[in-house]
């Protein structure tokens, strides 16, 4: 019987020890994947905003050019659009045919019983 008691103190102190040192085990080693996986999501983000934007577009200007007012084209002339109270409606915003005559009509109310 004392074996049995030593060997249940045995198991007593050493399992809560080993249980210990596998769980250590195992969040050092989620923790160093989660680390990687942050710092290669980093590194993306740098990447991503070291490239070229995609709405440059690249123009050649001489020195002349670079350094004076922009200048506006003048050869197309459009007409001011009509005034609102000038314009007309289109056809098939308009029905054809007037809406029908307003008529009143009374229904009995429900009774409430």
């Amino acid at each position: 019987m004392e074996r049995s008691d030593n060997l249940l103190s045995v198991f007593k102190i050493f399992v809560p020890i080993l249980t210990f040192g596998f769980l250590a085990i195992c969040c050092t080693g989620f923790w160093k994947i989660f680390q990687r996986i942050r710092k290669e999501r980093v590194q993306a983000q740098v990447r991503a905003v070291d490239q070229p934007s995609v709405y440059v577009i690249p123009i050649s200007l001489s020195e002349d050019e670079l350094h004076r007012p922009p200048r506006y084209s003048t050869v197309q002339f459009y007409e001011p659009p009509p005034a609102y109270h000038e314009m007309n409606l289109k056809p098939e915003a308009c029905p054809v045919e007037p809406p029908p005559a307003y008529s009143e009509s009374v229904s009995p109310s429900p009774s409430h019983s």
